[in-house]
């Protein structure tokens, strides 16, 4: 996909003398105008949201919220975005609430757009809850209606009866591509890469003795954190931002929430973090019981995690979207905090 991707590039460069673009923002007016003759034939307002590894939309129609994700150029093939797309919509059948994708007037639900640097993919989807989940208060309650509600979500996957092509959150995708990004940083900016080195090849050892068949192994949100929860009226928790769906495993999942990173690092924070875990796995268990094993084998998900975010998503995608001197920042601040981490939760 890269080679082709520049092939096009260099192509662009040569027949009309435009320089070559990394990344491009597509015009709000523009996404408006396209969005008011393919989805909603009323007034729209249409403003560029949040930009992160995609560009979000925030749209509104007939005083409706949504949102329209421009995924970025190169990351994601159409067929990826389909198996989201399908992943969520056998949700919606199976009586669980999410964001859903809409469907446009071609009865379909991936826009494609020509840019200057590509081929660019956008989907609309649907608005979730009425609150953020950090602005309500983190109750016993909702961590087990959370844990409840990611078992549901994880079951209904499990009884899917179509292939889906989406990448595999394992140890390939996430330490080996990963530290391959790492090393060849390492040679632009000197940071400790012998520590990063040691936790991948030990996570990568315990990670051989997990079993890989289902329940415990199967489609994972991948991102499961508080940034992408939405809260209801009746305090009920929704799941929207599916971008790093696959398969994977559970304790991966689980291990996003209930044994965040961030309290692990804080001794003040760690009996706040046990208590988060055992009541989102109080409401786990009512749904799918998990092993001991699995449950012994969240923690390891942390560092698994850290390797991944610091050569997947700092290293590969934020150069050329904040820059170098993000990357850096990003990578100094993840290796102090999974030492501090590591100091305090021995893993290996």
């Amino acid at each position: 996909m890269e080679i082709k991707v520049e092939s096009r590039r260099r192509e662009l460069f040569i027949l009309h003398n435009f320089f070559p673009l990394e990344v491009s923002v597509l015009s709000s007016d523009a996404l408006c105008d396209y969005i008011s003759r393919e989805y909603f034939s009323r007034n729209l307002k249409c403003r560029l949201y949040y930009r992160g590894l995609h560009d979000i939309y925030k749209i509104i129609a007939a005083n409706k919220e949504y949102f329209f994700k421009v995924y970025r150029q190169g990351m994601r093939s159409m067929e990826e975005i389909q198996a989201e797309v399908d992943l969520l919509n056998h949700l919606k059948c199976s009586g669980i609430e999410v964001t859903l994708p809409v469907m446009n007037r071609n009865g379909t639900f991936i826009s494609e757009f020509n840019t200057i640097n590509g081929i660019r993919y956008g989907v609309l989807y649907t608005s979730v809850g009425i609150y953020e989940f950090n602005q309500v208060e983190e109750t016993t309650e909702l961590n087990e209606k959370l844990g409840s509600y990611m078992a549901s979500i994880h079951n209904a996957w499990d009884t899917s009866d179509f292939g889906i092509n989406r990448w595999d959150l394992d140890s390939h995708s996430f330490i080996d591509r990963s530290m391959n990004a790492i090393r060849q940083f390492s040679t632009i900016y000197d940071f400790d890469i012998n520590f990063l080195e040691e936790v991948a090849e030990n996570v990568k050892k315990k990670l051989a003795y997990l079993t890989i068949e289902k329940p415990q192994y199967g489609v994972c949100h991948g991102d499961l954190y508080s940034g992408n929860i939405r809260v209801d009226a009746n305090n009920n928790p929704i799941l929207f931002d599916f971008d790093f769906c696959g398969n994977g495993w559970r304790a991966y999942d689980i291990s996003m929430y209930a044994f965040p990173f961030g309290m692990g690092s804080d001794v003040t924070k760690l009996k706040k973090r046990e208590r988060r875990k055992n009541q989102f796995l109080n409401g786990y268990n009512k749904v799918r019981a998990m092993s001991e094993n699995e449950v012994n084998s969240i923690a390891l998900f942390i560092p698994f995690r850290r390797i991944f975010n610091m050569g997947t998503l700092y290293v590969s995608f934020l150069p050329n979207t904040w820059g170098d001197s993000a990357v850096i920042r990003n990578v100094d601040e993840d290796i102090i905090m999974l030492k501090k981490w590591l100091e305090l939760n021995p893993v290996f």
